[in-house]
């Protein structure tokens, strides 16, 4: 599960990916593409941060989690609007950790050595999971600090192409 952000650009983004496709100049739109992404930086840095704050220290996972985290990038043009997302996640070690349930609060993590009683007499059972409540939401503390910075960087790397295709 992933969460997203959105930094809506003007209809020049949109104006820059079509003479960019209509030229066809792979390398421009590869250019293109990496200074989107580039762009959005302040925001991915800014989320770390803010996960590392709330995340627990004891047992170091405030670390774990803040090198786990994975951004990726995609850029949709449409007839109205032009909008860069920004898609993160987190890999743990088995599978994906739950972003939505950190951004709500709840961290689930394994207990180790403690067991509960059986159905009969002198049986265990292992009782491996264990919830703990975090501050809820790191990540849109994190989208909400950097996100002026980010449409500053976007609108930057618009007009910089824009400038660029009218030489």
């Amino acid at each position: 599960m992933a969460i997203e952000v959105r930094v809506h650009g003007a209809a020049e983004l949109r104006k820059v990916a079509a003479k960019i496709r209509a030229e066809g100049a792979k390398d421009l739109s590869r250019q293109l593409s990496d200074a989107l992404s580039k762009a959005t930086d302040p925001i991915r840095q800014s989320i770390r941060d803010s996960a590392e704050e709330v995340m627990p220290r004891r047992g170091g996972y405030n670390a774990v989690f803040g090198k786990s985290l994975r951004f990726r990038n995609s850029r949709r043009t449409g007839a109205d609007e032009a909008t860069v997302v920004l898609s993160s996640y987190a890999e743990g070690s088995k599978e994906r950790r739950d972003i939505i349930a950190l951004e709500a609060g709840r961290l689930r993590h394994p207990v180790w050595g403690r067991s509960r009683p059986g159905a009969r007499k002198g049986e265990r059972h292992a009782n491996p999971w264990a919830v703990t409540s975090i501050r809820a939401g790191f990540w849109r503390r994190g989208t909400d600090k950097a996100l002026d910075e980010a449409q500053k960087q976007l609108q930057h790397v618009i007009a910089d192409f824009s400038r660029r295709l009218a030489e």
